[in-house]
């Protein structure tokens, strides 16, 4: 497996994301919201891709899936928020050649809207292992920090610290299900929530469908509700090189619904992925977008 999500032997998945703040109370947590780190090819699929995602997509979703595709990988991209004025620039590798896969990342974000002018680092690494060829178990060590603007208000207080994440994934035939929990130690901070996500998937010869739930327990502590979301995506690949995909996401708090779509080229060697996904309804409107280039290694 060489080409991200798209050819490893497991398509759906369920995955519940963080939710989101409502109207008011809402702006102070949105930029944490919508700037989870996420890769294009990720992004084009509402990010459903916690059982299915691997390589350098899973370094930021659910490290087990690192151990899978016994590849290689290179990856870099850069992603943009409209309304937030906000660049995300993000690097990373993963190696699955050996019985214990690794992977090294780092993503830059820096936004510029005034009430949440922030820089934010994440740098990360990673071990999984994969078990006959059926289970995956992975952890993701990580150091965060963020730097506020002069004149932001920051009820949280700052961050600088470490924390991990686990996950574990599980296929047969052409089935798979997964599980990450992400700032496990608690950091209880809206840049590193406390969540857990579950998703299951399927894949049809060149096409795969995800479901994703996600629950989370720090990003809107403001209005004292669990953050949800339900991601549902898929992809297919065409020709043994073009990929489409689209996506469909809802979220709790406030209520808001979207739309994802994407599209890539794939060969032996390299990759090319775009992603766009744009809230429809709700009290929160955003368009995100990213680009990303990979290349592989056999």
């Amino acid at each position: 497996m060489r080409r991200g999500g798209v050819g490893w032997k497991i398509v759906p998945v369920i995955a519940v994301l963080s939710g989101y703040p409502a109207a008011g109370e809402a702006q102070a947590a949105l930029v944490q919201s919508v700037g989870e780190s996420t890769t294009p090819s990720s992004l084009g699929m509402a990010d459903a891709q916690v059982a299915s995602g691997i390589a350098t997509s899973a370094m930021f979703l659910n490290p087990a899936g690192i151990a899978i595709g016994q590849v290689f990988h290179t990856e870099g991209w850069w992603g943009y928020s409209v309304n937030l004025d906000r660049h995300v620039a993000g690097v990373a590798a993963t190696d699955s050649t050996t019985p214990i896969a690794g992977g090294l990342g780092f993503t830059y974000t820096y936004t510029g809207i005034e009430a949440e002018n922030n820089n934010f680092y994440d740098l990360r690494t990673g071990i999984a292992m994969l078990f006959a060829d059926m289970i995956a178990v992975g952890l993701n060590l990580k150091y965060m920090r963020v730097d506020y603007g002069e004149g932001v208000a920051t009820p949280d207080g700052s961050l600088n610290d470490f924390s991990m994440d686990a996950g574990a994934l599980f296929t047969y035939d052409r089935f798979f299900l997964g599980v990450a929990g992400t700032n496990l130690t608690n950091l209880d901070h809206p840049m590193a929530p406390l969540a857990l996500t579950f998703g299951g998937g399927l894949r049809l010869g060149p096409t795969r469908f995800e479901f994703d739930a996600t629950l989370d327990w720090s990003t809107y502590d403001e209005v004292a509700e669990m953050g949800q979301k339900y991601a549902v995506g898929g992809e297919i690949l065409i020709a043994d090189a073009y990929v489409i995909r689209a996506g469909y996401r809802y979220e709790n708090v406030p209520d808001v619904h979207g739309i994802a779509a994407g599209v890539g080229y794939v060969s032996s060697a390299v990759a090319l992925d775009f992603g766009f996904q744009q809230d429809l309804s709700g009290q929160r409107s955003d368009s995100r977008l990213g680009l990303s280039f990979r290349y592989f290694v056999n």
